[in-house]
Protein backbone atom coordinates (compact mmCIF):
# COMPACT_ATOMS: atom_id res chain seq x y z
CA UNK A 1 0.00 0.00 0.00
CA UNK A 2 2.41 2.21 0.91
CA UNK A 3 4.29 1.73 -2.70
CA UNK A 4 1.57 2.58 -4.35
CA UNK A 5 1.28 5.59 -2.42
CA UNK A 6 4.92 6.84 -3.14
CA UNK A 7 4.47 5.79 -6.65
CA UNK A 8 1.77 8.09 -6.93
CA UNK A 9 2.94 10.75 -5.36
CA UNK A 10 6.09 10.81 -8.16
CA UNK A 11 3.88 10.46 -10.76
CA UNK A 12 2.17 13.79 -9.87
CA UNK A 13 5.03 15.49 -9.18
CA UNK A 14 6.60 14.50 -12.00
CA UNK A 15 3.45 15.43 -14.40
CA UNK A 16 3.28 18.88 -12.14
CA UNK A 17 7.12 19.55 -13.62
CA UNK A 18 6.49 18.85 -17.06
CA UNK A 19 3.72 21.20 -16.81
CA UNK A 20 5.81 23.73 -15.74
CA UNK A 21 8.63 22.91 -18.32
CA UNK A 22 5.72 23.47 -21.05
CA UNK A 23 4.60 26.58 -20.00
CA UNK A 24 8.10 27.92 -19.87
CA UNK A 25 9.84 26.05 -22.46
CA UNK A 26 7.34 26.25 -25.63
CA UNK A 27 6.98 30.12 -25.20
CA UNK A 28 10.49 30.26 -25.31
CA UNK A 29 10.70 27.87 -28.81
CA UNK A 30 8.19 30.48 -29.75
CA UNK A 31 10.51 33.43 -29.23
CA UNK A 32 8.23 34.40 -27.18
CA UNK A 33 8.89 35.76 -23.31
CA UNK A 34 7.69 33.34 -20.55
CA UNK A 35 4.41 34.88 -18.51
CA UNK A 36 6.20 36.15 -15.31
CA UNK A 37 3.67 37.94 -12.74
CA UNK A 38 6.51 40.39 -11.53
CA UNK A 39 7.06 41.34 -15.65
CA UNK A 40 3.18 41.83 -15.36
CA UNK A 41 3.00 44.03 -12.23
CA UNK A 42 6.28 46.15 -13.08
CA UNK A 43 5.27 47.05 -16.82
CA UNK A 44 4.74 50.52 -17.21
CA UNK A 45 1.21 51.17 -17.72
CA UNK A 46 -0.35 54.32 -19.40
CA UNK A 47 -0.87 56.97 -16.64
CA UNK A 48 -3.69 59.04 -18.69
CA UNK A 49 -6.11 60.15 -16.40
CA UNK A 50 -9.51 59.51 -18.36
CA UNK A 51 -12.37 61.75 -17.37
CA UNK A 52 -15.88 60.77 -17.36
CA UNK A 53 -18.27 62.73 -19.84
CA UNK A 54 -20.52 63.27 -17.37
CA UNK A 55 -18.64 64.80 -15.08
CA UNK A 56 -16.86 66.64 -18.36
CA UNK A 57 -20.68 68.25 -19.24
CA UNK A 58 -21.24 69.02 -15.53
CA UNK A 59 -17.91 70.98 -15.47
CA UNK A 60 -18.78 72.81 -18.74
CA UNK A 61 -22.31 73.50 -17.80
CA UNK A 62 -21.02 74.96 -14.61
CA UNK A 63 -18.13 76.75 -16.36
CA UNK A 64 -21.10 78.87 -18.23
CA UNK A 65 -23.18 79.26 -15.86
CA UNK A 66 -20.20 81.31 -13.66
CA UNK A 67 -19.55 83.74 -17.19
CA UNK A 68 -23.09 84.09 -17.75
CA UNK A 69 -23.10 85.34 -13.80
CA UNK A 70 -19.84 87.46 -13.80
CA UNK A 71 -21.36 88.95 -17.19
CA UNK A 72 -24.62 90.50 -15.30
CA UNK A 73 -23.83 90.46 -11.47
CA UNK A 74 -21.77 93.85 -11.87
CA UNK A 75 -25.42 95.49 -13.65
CA UNK A 76 -27.62 94.97 -10.56
CA UNK A 77 -28.25 97.41 -8.28
CA UNK A 78 -30.69 97.57 -5.47
CA UNK A 79 -33.82 100.24 -5.68
CA UNK A 80 -35.92 101.48 -2.95
CA UNK A 81 -38.87 103.76 -2.16
CA UNK A 82 -37.92 106.28 0.64
CA UNK A 83 -41.09 108.09 2.00
CA UNK A 84 -40.71 111.87 2.89
CA UNK A 85 -39.82 110.91 6.90
CA UNK A 86 -36.61 108.80 5.38
CA UNK A 87 -38.32 105.08 6.17
CA UNK A 88 -38.53 102.56 3.33
CA UNK A 89 -41.55 102.38 1.86
CA UNK A 90 -40.43 99.04 -0.76
CA UNK A 91 -37.11 97.60 -1.72
CA UNK A 92 -36.46 95.23 -4.40
CA UNK A 93 -34.39 94.81 -7.42
CA UNK A 94 -33.03 96.66 -10.84
CA UNK A 95 -30.26 96.36 -13.26
CA UNK A 96 -28.81 98.80 -15.62
CA UNK A 97 -29.91 98.84 -19.30
CA UNK A 98 -27.65 101.87 -20.11
CA UNK A 99 -24.44 103.10 -19.65
CA UNK A 100 -25.85 106.79 -18.84
CA UNK A 101 -27.94 105.60 -15.61
CA UNK A 102 -31.01 103.80 -17.01
CA UNK A 103 -32.29 101.02 -14.84
CA UNK A 104 -35.12 98.86 -15.20
CA UNK A 105 -37.08 97.23 -12.51
CA UNK A 106 -40.77 96.04 -11.58
CA UNK A 107 -43.71 98.46 -10.81
CA UNK A 108 -43.81 97.15 -7.69
CA UNK A 109 -40.51 98.92 -6.27
CA UNK A 110 -41.49 102.24 -6.77
CA UNK A 111 -43.62 104.08 -4.64
CA UNK A 112 -47.14 105.43 -5.87
CA UNK A 113 -47.13 108.21 -3.34
CA UNK A 114 -45.23 111.74 -5.44
CA UNK A 115 -44.07 112.64 -1.73
CA UNK A 116 -41.58 109.43 -1.62
CA UNK A 117 -38.12 109.53 -3.17
CA UNK A 118 -36.73 106.79 -5.80
CA UNK A 119 -33.25 105.68 -4.69
CA UNK A 120 -30.68 103.13 -6.11
CA UNK A 121 -27.70 101.76 -4.61
CA UNK A 122 -25.03 99.99 -6.14
CA UNK A 123 -22.44 98.75 -3.99
CA UNK A 124 -21.64 101.31 -1.32
CA UNK A 125 -22.84 104.28 -3.41
CA UNK A 126 -26.68 105.05 -3.32
CA UNK A 127 -27.75 107.84 -5.72
CA UNK A 128 -31.28 109.49 -6.07
CA UNK A 129 -33.08 108.24 -9.23
CA UNK A 130 -35.77 110.01 -11.39
CA UNK A 131 -38.86 107.89 -12.42
CA UNK A 132 -38.77 108.16 -16.18
CA UNK A 133 -41.91 106.08 -17.13
CA UNK A 134 -43.74 103.10 -16.00
CA UNK A 135 -46.00 101.00 -17.36
CA UNK A 136 -49.42 99.53 -15.46
CA UNK A 137 -49.89 97.12 -18.14
CA UNK A 138 -46.49 95.80 -18.19
CA UNK A 139 -45.72 96.04 -14.94
CA UNK A 140 -41.87 97.57 -15.86
CA UNK A 141 -40.79 100.86 -14.50
CA UNK A 142 -37.52 103.05 -15.76
CA UNK A 143 -35.62 104.80 -13.41
CA UNK A 144 -32.22 107.32 -13.74
CA UNK A 145 -29.49 107.78 -12.15
CA UNK A 146 -26.63 110.33 -12.81
CA UNK A 147 -24.01 108.52 -13.91
CA UNK A 148 -22.02 107.81 -16.94
CA UNK A 149 -19.74 104.27 -18.00
CA UNK A 150 -21.67 101.96 -16.02
CA UNK A 151 -22.44 98.29 -16.77
CA UNK A 152 -25.27 97.02 -18.77
CA UNK A 153 -26.83 93.46 -19.63
CA UNK A 154 -27.13 92.68 -23.56
CA UNK A 155 -30.52 91.15 -24.36
CA UNK A 156 -31.49 87.61 -25.58
CA UNK A 157 -33.22 87.52 -29.05
CA UNK A 158 -35.58 84.95 -30.71
CA UNK A 159 -37.70 84.66 -27.22
CA UNK A 160 -39.60 81.75 -28.56
CA UNK A 161 -36.67 79.57 -29.61
CA UNK A 162 -35.92 79.85 -25.53
CA UNK A 163 -38.51 77.19 -25.04
CA UNK A 164 -36.85 74.22 -22.34
CA UNK A 165 -33.49 76.31 -22.71
CA UNK A 166 -31.57 76.52 -19.05
CA UNK A 167 -31.98 79.58 -17.54
CA UNK A 168 -31.56 81.46 -14.11
CA UNK A 169 -31.87 84.92 -11.69
CA UNK A 170 -29.63 86.56 -10.02
CA UNK A 171 -29.73 88.94 -7.17
CA UNK A 172 -28.65 90.13 -3.54
CA UNK A 173 -30.04 89.12 -0.48
CA UNK A 174 -29.21 89.85 3.21
CA UNK A 175 -26.39 86.87 4.85
CA UNK A 176 -24.35 87.50 7.85
CA UNK A 177 -21.87 89.63 5.95
CA UNK A 178 -24.34 92.14 4.48
CA UNK A 179 -26.25 91.30 1.12
CA UNK A 180 -24.53 88.52 -0.82
CA UNK A 181 -25.57 87.49 -4.37
CA UNK A 182 -27.52 84.38 -4.99
CA UNK A 183 -28.60 82.22 -8.53
CA UNK A 184 -31.29 80.42 -8.85
CA UNK A 185 -31.41 77.82 -12.14
CA UNK A 186 -34.28 76.02 -13.78
CA UNK A 187 -35.88 75.86 -17.36
CA UNK A 188 -38.43 78.01 -19.81
CA UNK A 189 -41.84 76.36 -19.34
CA UNK A 190 -43.38 77.80 -21.33
CA UNK A 191 -43.72 81.57 -24.06
CA UNK A 192 -46.74 83.16 -24.29
CA UNK A 193 -46.24 86.45 -26.08
CA UNK A 194 -44.54 89.12 -23.67
CA UNK A 195 -44.25 86.23 -20.86
CA UNK A 196 -41.83 83.20 -19.89
CA UNK A 197 -42.83 81.09 -17.21
CA UNK A 198 -40.22 78.80 -16.02
CA UNK A 199 -39.38 76.07 -12.72
CA UNK A 200 -37.83 78.29 -10.61
CA UNK A 201 -39.26 78.48 -7.33
CA UNK A 202 -38.23 81.75 -5.40
CA UNK A 203 -39.45 84.60 -2.92
CA UNK A 204 -40.95 87.02 -4.24
CA UNK A 205 -39.00 89.69 -2.36
CA UNK A 206 -35.64 88.27 -3.48
CA UNK A 207 -36.50 87.43 -7.49
CA UNK A 208 -38.84 90.30 -8.60
CA UNK A 209 -36.85 92.90 -11.23
CA UNK A 210 -33.98 90.46 -11.49
CA UNK A 211 -32.92 89.74 -14.84
CA UNK A 212 -33.88 86.29 -16.21
CA UNK A 213 -30.50 85.14 -17.84
CA UNK A 214 -29.95 82.13 -19.99
CA UNK A 215 -26.57 80.44 -20.27
CA UNK A 216 -25.39 82.41 -22.81
CA UNK A 217 -25.35 85.40 -20.23
CA UNK A 218 -28.01 87.37 -22.18
CA UNK A 219 -31.15 88.43 -20.44
CA UNK A 220 -33.87 87.07 -21.59
CA UNK A 221 -36.48 88.91 -19.00
CA UNK A 222 -37.25 90.56 -15.63
CA UNK A 223 -38.59 88.38 -13.06
CA UNK A 224 -41.25 89.10 -11.02
CA UNK A 225 -43.28 85.57 -8.86
CA UNK A 226 -46.46 84.25 -9.45
CA UNK A 227 -48.86 83.23 -6.54
CA UNK A 228 -47.33 79.53 -6.72
CA UNK A 229 -43.97 81.06 -5.86
CA UNK A 230 -43.01 80.32 -9.51
CA UNK A 231 -40.39 82.92 -11.16
CA UNK A 232 -42.17 84.28 -14.81
CA UNK A 233 -40.61 87.14 -16.67
CA UNK A 234 -41.94 89.63 -18.79
CA UNK A 235 -39.70 89.29 -22.34
CA UNK A 236 -36.64 90.98 -23.67
CA UNK A 237 -38.97 91.87 -26.55
CA UNK A 238 -41.22 93.81 -24.42
CA UNK A 239 -38.84 95.37 -23.02
CA UNK A 240 -37.17 96.71 -25.84
CA UNK A 241 -40.59 98.15 -26.52
CA UNK A 242 -40.75 99.91 -23.38
CA UNK A 243 -37.28 101.45 -23.17
CA UNK A 244 -38.24 102.32 -27.56
CA UNK A 245 -41.27 104.39 -26.02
Amino acid sequence: MKKIIFFSFVFIVASMSGLASVLFVVPRLAGIAPFSKMAFFNEKRDQTVIINKTEQVVVERNTAFRKAYDKNISALVAVKSVSVSGAVQSAGTGFIVSADGLILTRREWVGVDQKTTMMVVRGSEEMKAEVVRISEESGLALLKVNASGLPVVSFAKDIAGQLGAEVFCIGTKRGSAGQIPFINTGVVKSVDGKMIETNIYEDFRLATGTPLVNIAGDVTGINSVNSSGYVFAISSDEISRFLSM
